[in-house]
Order: C-alpha cells, then sequence, then structure tokens
C-alpha cells in the first residue's frame, strides 16, 4: 500500500527542509556569482603563472570556474546514491557541511607568490569538489 507524499512530512518538516535547501542553494550561487565577478582579482593572485600574460591567467580562472560544473552530475550520482542508501536528510546535510568547507577553504588558499604552482592547483582542486558536492545538493535535495 503506498501512502502519499503529503502525509509522510508534517508541515513543520516540510518548512525546515525548504529553508535548509534554499539556504544551502543560496550560499552555493551567491558562491559562484561571488568567483565570476572577482575573476580578474583571483587570476592576478593564483593563476597569473610566471612568464605568462594576464590572458592566460585571466583563461585558466575561467577554466577553474567552469571546471565544477562538470563534476556536478558525477555529484549528483554519488550522493544520489548515497542518499539512497543512508538517507536524503543525511546526505543532504554531510553535502551542504562539505560544499561550506571547500568554500571556506578556497578562502584560505595562499596566492601563487606564496606557495607557487600549488596555489592554482589547490583552487581548482576545490572547485571539482564543489562542483561534486553542488551536484549532491541537486541529486540529494530534489
Amino acid at each position: 500500500m503506498s501512502v502519499p507524499v503529503d502525509n509522510l512530512l508534517s508541515s513543520a518538516s516540510r518548512k525546515r527542509a525548504l529553508i535548509a535547501g534554499s539556504v544551502g542553494n543560496f550560499i552555493e550561487w551567491y558562491e559562484f556569482a561571488v568567483y565570476g565577478f572577482l575573476a580578474t582579482v583571483i587570476a592576478q593572485n593564483f593563476f597569473r603563472l610566471d612568464g605568462e600574460s594576464a590572458l592566460t591567467g585571466l583563461l585558466l580562472t575561467y577554466a577553474s570556474f567552469a571546471i565544477a560544473f562538470f563534476f556536478r552530475p558525477l555529484g549528483a550520482i554519488i550522493f544520489g546514491r548515497m542518499g539512497d542508501r543512508i538517507g536524503r536528510k543525511p546526505t543532504l546535510i554531510f553535502v551542504l557541511i562539505m560544499m561550506t568547507l571547500a568554500t571556506a577553504a578556497i578562502g584560505l588558499v595562499p596566492t601563487y607568490a606564496h606557495l607557487g604552482i600549488l596555489a592554482p592547483l589547490i583552487v581548482t582542486g576545490l572547485r571539482i569538489l564543489q562542483g561534486l558536492f553542488a551536484g549532491g545538493e541537486y541529486g540529494g535535495g530534489g
């Protein structure tokens, strides 16, 4: 016997879930927007490789920005399966926390002047993680 979805969750539970999902989505898109708007600053500090032009740094910055979008489907697959196994709520909470940590970690990465080639590699790796977790938000939160 099937039970309508409306009967499974109380009104308060639905509101909390909606608010949590909305806050996570807002934070995610805010971070993506800030990264895009500050691309020139990010390029100068992280992707301005020795001997390369400013345009090369800007293109690498945008490539780092775009790579996150390619990993979203993989994140949806990974965290969608995780949600099927352990539940949507714990998965969504995990994904939101990890997205927050990845975003904060980007803010803590030393610049190219201090870290060398590792700086853009770390930023790009964190952007990949953000893409995975963003895909998990859509796959697990919906």
